[in-house]
């Protein structure tokens, strides 16, 4: 019987793409899992750069078989085809797992410059029903769409489907501000979850529209700080003046807790280091910026704090 053997390098939730190569596999009459002796094949997947390295091992350990290693840490070209894609994931391979996971959308209109989503999946576009990755044995559902909200017509239709099999429901990847309407509003507001909703305030040239999408949410009712998670990207230390100024502006407007999203490849400045510390709930909202300083005997005038 032909075999093939999955490397999970690095993800952190379980990985989609193994998961389809799985069934698609055992469609085809292959034993499939992560600890086969003497593989046919070698299916790898990298989520992360850093750990690109990691795979370099799989062509000695394994010289009888074909192998592929994909995933956005290692060429973001290679892509499975669309109807692999599609299949029903193989949740058997994480049997801790207790959600269904899947795209309802692929690529994403914006074109960030730290994102890798333009490159790796292009034009936005709708993908799949969540009908086609339910599984029904779970009352949670995850959603990897990068920018669902591109189409609210859809989103809506998910969101509905979602309410019509009382889903707790994950937006994984996070939901643009930017996007949001007093329609979106009122039906993330009544949206039951089963992780706290993600979003993203990454340029203060988003401002505006970050604080009205904030400003729909609230007059929807939905509890913005004790509900949210906002991500402030900061490319480094020349970013720090304004990943502050949008980390006091979320906490001016209570509009959710900041997650400074830090360039892995940037240096971590002592400054940076302590604005990522003063975002952490228990000190964001019971101290300012200046407070928290003061209390650790900081005085960002002296030039070796930079």
């Amino acid at each position: 019987m032909p075999s093939a053997l999955l490397v999970d390098i690095d993800s952190t939730i379980p990985n989609l793409a193994l998961m389809h190569i799985s069934t698609w596999k055992k469609g085809e009459g292959y034993e499939v899992g992560w600890h086969i002796q003497d593989p046919t094949e070698v299916w790898a997947s990298v989520v992360f750069d850093w750990n690109r390295h990691k795979t370099d091992g799989l062509r000695w350990m394994h010289p009888g078989a074909d192998i592929h290693i994909g995933g956005s840490g290692y060429d973001l070209n290679a892509k499975l085809p669309d109807e692999v894609d599609k299949l029903m994931p193989d949740y058997s391979l994480y049997p801790d797992c207790d959600y269904s996971l899947g795209f309802t959308t692929r690529g994403c209109i914006r074109r960030c410059p730290f994102c890798v989503v333009p490159i790796k999946e292009g034009r936005f576009r709708v993908h799949q029903h969540p009908r086609e990755f339910y599984n029904p044995a779970f009352k949670k559902i995850t959603f990897l769409d990068n920018n669902i909200l591109a189409d609210p017509d859809w989103f809506q239709e998910v969101a509905d489907w979602c309410q019509s099999k009382h889903l707790r429901v994950d937006f994984n990847q996070g939901l643009d501000l930017r996007l949001v309407t007093p329609e979106i509003a009122e039906t993330l507001a009544d949206l039951p979850t089963h992780k706290h909703p993600r979003f993203a305030f990454d340029n203060i040239a988003y401002e505006e529209g970050v604080v009205r999408g904030l400003h729909y949410l609230e007059r929807a009712g939905f509890k913005a700080r004790d509900k949210a998670e906002i991500y402030v990207y900061c490319d480094g230390d020349h970013d720090f003046d304004s990943a502050l100024y949008r980390a006091k502006r979320i906490r001016e407007l209570g509009g959710g807790l900041p997650y400074i999203m830090m360039n892995r490849h940037a240096k971590k400045t002592q400054r940076l280091i302590d604005l990522t510390r003063w975002c952490r709930p228990w000190i964001f909202w019971s101290c300012t910026w200046e407070e928290y300083l003061a209390g650790r005997g900081r005085d960002p005038t002296v030039k070796p704090y930079f």
